[in-house]
């Protein structure tokens, strides 16, 4: 049985014996009317407000601390606890005498009362005292996964199983610290090898949620019937892994609509409607797309329907792909087939994949009217190095209907500045594109272009409220038609998202810019957009 467990099982009765313990002994401090006695009333306010004015009224700060720290225990019986935390911050800020395992108890409830970097420094702070305290490095271990320093977790978990190789709850701690992280393959043995052991619902939860986020929906199925929920805890779990799943595996119906329009005047309106849905392993997703495209001489459109599926193969190996028809109506009706496969492994600490499509540009009227045409071919990398840096890179070569062909390379480190709420991270774009000429087909095809963009990140949510805001600024150069071009850029992007219930929400975004990163006209431009999402 895991620290977690134990204290979940027998925290509120054993807070609540202490209670009583410390309100008849008092540890020396006399009560002209006990707490107790409107708690015994069922008045928990009273109760609150008792003890208030006894701190107010005592006298040192050992005997404040006393009563801030039964204050404490009180909140944690009722599994209060943020506002135990607030008490225990408050006893230990007035009085270190406390003992060891009451340290230990403090640090466990400020991680459950979501206080988690205190929780760490009083662990650390027991641990500096006695190195050999098992229950304080593997509570420690859980903090810092929970807080996101998952490396940290995983050594510390390590250093327990140095001496303890058998030790379950450091074992599941580093599971736990590995699937936070995404290494979902080097975890899912260890939940395993628990399991044969003996069967616990702590291992079982993490393990089905490991199966769940690595793709293998039938296995996480197949394991969450087999959780069996006899504690309070053990059912708010069970609840919100369930919840979780089915979010995730509900058909998703999908609303989109978009606005473009740039320094040269081309303006694009796009609707489309998704719906997306799970059989087995497989990822379904079948897609409509309306374009309406104009400049100051065309006026286009584009109907486009695709159908997409992906799967994890195995634990480590996944493949998919799609196929659809364009019909481009310019004057004239033009159908092309389109299409892409990739697959991708997990490796390290990340992924990598290949991918080949064949696509046509539908980004402004002239490229309709001209029916460029593009059959790519690609690699990444994906990889988390650390808690905090991140890199992502990509080589994609295209071959272009008009003959023409590019390279393209994209580099993109970020570090986690704050890894909680907000979120915020700071990224570097490194972007490299060469073509082989200027085909003039309406499409940005310069020769040598290099660009250095910089990119902070802000995601925050707040109840049914989220957001993202991402402002951008750089450097590009780049040839075209023989005359070199310098400078810098800027822009901004964001989003607005409410959710609307458990099963729907509406989002607006916006961006701008005169960026030419990403862009098919290279162009000053803006796009303005919103979704409806809705889980049937």
């Amino acid at each position: 049985m895991n620290i977690k467990t134990w204290l979940r099982r027998t925290g509120p009765v054993l807070g609540g014996i202490l209670f009583v313990l410390v309100t008849v002994a008092g540890y020396g401090v006399c009560f002209s009317a006990s707490p107790a006695e409107p708690v015994n009333e069922g008045s928990y306010e009273d109760a609150i407000e008792g003890y208030r004015k006894e701190i107010a009224s005592a006298t040192g700060n050992k005997e404040k601390a006393m009563l801030h720290k039964e204050l404490g225990d009180f909140f944690a019986a009722r599994e209060d606890y943020k506002g135990g935390a607030d008490e225990y911050r408050e006893a230990l800020s007035l009085y270190r005498g406390f003992s060891e395992e009451e340290r230990l108890q403090i640090a466990i409830y400020f991680s459950w009362g979501d206080r988690l970097n205190e929780a760490i420094a009083e662990l650390k702070a027991i641990l500096s005292e006695n190195p050999r305290n098992v229950n304080a490095r593997v509570h420690l271990a859980q903090s810092l996964s929970w807080s996101g320093r998952i490396k940290e977790a995983i050594e510390e978990a390590e250093l327990v199983l140095k001496e303890l190789p058998e030790d379950r709850d450091a074992l599941l701690t580093k599971a736990n610290a590995l699937s936070m992280g995404g290494s979902y393959k080097e975890a899912m043995p260890l939940y395993e090898k628990l399991l044969e052991e003996e069967e616990s619902f702590d291992v079982r939860l993490g393990l089905t949620r490991a199966l769940f986020s690595s793709g293998d929906r039938a296995g996480a199925r197949e394991s969450r019937a087999l959780l069996n929920a006899e504690l309070a805890y053990q059912e708010r779990e069970l609840k919100k892994l369930v919840e979780e799943m089915e979010r995730e595996t509900k058909p998703r119906l999908n609303v989109r609509y978009g606005y473009f329009n740039d320094s040269d005047d081309n303006r694009l309106q796009r609707y489309s409607l998704g719906y997306g849905t799970w059989a087995g392993n497989w990822k379904l997703d079948l897609h409509y797309r309306y374009t309406d495209a104009r400049d100051n001489t065309r006026e286009t459109r584009v109907e486009e329907l695709f159908v997409m599926a992906y799967t994890q193969l195995t634990k480590s190996f996944g493949f998919g792909g799609g196929s659809g028809i364009t019909q481009a109506d310019n004057g004239k009706t033009t159908h092309s087939f389109t299409g892409h496969l990739k697959a991708d492994v997990a490796f390290l600490r990340g992924t990598g994949g290949v991918n080949v499509a064949s696509t046509v540009l539908t980004d402004t009227a002239e490229l309709i009217e001209n029916d460029v045409r593009v059959t790519s071919a690609g690699l990444y990398i994906s990889q988390d190095l650390t808690d905090r840096f991140s890199f992502y890179g990509n080589y994609i070569f295209k071959d272009y209907s008009d003959d023409n062909r590019a390279h393209d390379v994209q580099l993109v480190p970020r570090y986690a500045v704050y890894r909680r709420n907000p979120r915020i991270t700071l990224g570097y774009r490194f972007s490299y594109v060469d073509f082989d000429r200027q085909s003039g087909s309406g499409y940005f095809d310069p020769d040598d272009f290099v660009a250095h963009q910089l990119f902070p990140s802000l995601y925050y949510e707040k109840g049914r409220f989220y957001t993202t805001i991402e402002p951008f600024i750089g450097y590009q150069s780049f040839k075209s038609d023989g005359e070199e071009n310098s400078d810098l850029f800027s822009g901004a992007y964001g989003t607005f998202g409410l959710k609307l219930t458990k099963d729907a929400l509406f989002e607006v975004n916006a961006e701008g810019g005169d960026s030419a990163v990403g862009t098919v006209t290279g162009f000053q431009y803006y796009l303005v957009g919103a979704r409806f999402l809705y889980r049937l």
